[in-house]
């Protein structure tokens, strides 16, 4: 099915396009709000700037699709496979983006305050300056991802894996890292006030010049950790 032919269906009332083949579709800039494309394929489709929300796209193969710019807001993403995918400056808020595979995609300056990040997979994406406001992130795998600069406000991270993750600058404050994994990442500069380390693992994570305000370390494994100079072992360990 073309470009034209959805716009048919679409303008008919038509909205139900489930496990189709939509591979390489340009749909740049249209108005497909509350379609169901549950199982389809849109592999390297572009839907830069489209209006997608609150579509369906649950178990949809999105691998290297252009949805910069996209309005994904409400979108149900539900297990669908967005590696590659560019969604910088894209609109997630309220997504549901449980289970989804987004190795190496890209979601520089995208917004995903409110998303619902379940178990998803994001190894090597970049989020850099993305807002994941009061998202939930639980036991979500980030291992090597870029958050530099990220806003995780409120954020409920429990339980996940953020192994060698760039965190520099990012704010978390109020954030739950209960038992989440930081092995080795990069937590300088990052606001980190009033967050939740019960059974975080700090071991090797860079903290220099951390805001850790109101935080209780002493819950926290912290081998080999870079702490502030304002931070001493023994109120560490108290």
């Amino acid at each position: 099915m073309d470009t034209n032919q959805i716009l048919e269906h679409y303008a008919t009332g038509q909205r139900h396009l489930t496990e189709m083949n939509f591979s390489g579709v340009n749909l740049k800039g249209i108005n497909l709000s509350g379609a169901d494309f549950s199982n389809s394929d849109f592999s390297e489709a572009d839907l830069t700037n489209a209006n997608l929300s609150g579509v369906n796209f649950s178990k949809a193969d999105l691998r290297g699709a252009n949805l910069v710019g996209a309005n994904l807001s409400e979108a149900n993403l539900t297990g669908a496979k967005l590696s590659e995918a560019n969604l910088s400056n894209a609109n997630l808020s309220g997504a549901n983006l449980s289970q989804i595979d987004a190795n190496r995609a890209f979601l520089f300056c995208a917004n995903l305050s409110s998303a619902n990040l379940n178990n998803a997979f994001l190894f090597s994406a970049s989020l850099s300056y993305t807002s994941l406001t009061s998202a939930n992130m639980s036991y979500a795998s980030l291992i090597g991802a870029n958050l530099v600069g990220a806003d995780l406000t409120n954020a409920d991270l429990t339980g996940s894996y953020l192994i060698a993750v760039d965190l520099s600058n990012a704010n978390l404050s109020s954030a739950n890292l209960t038992q989440v994994d930081l092995n080795t990442s990069n937590l300088s500069d990052a606001n980190l006030k009033q967050a939740n380390l019960q059974g975080t693992d700090l071991s090797w994570v860079n903290l220099v010049n951390t805001n850790l305000n109101g935080v209780d370390l002493s819950r926290a494994k912290l081998t080999n950790a870079i702490l502030p100079d304002d931070i001493k072992f023994q109120e560490v360990c108290k």
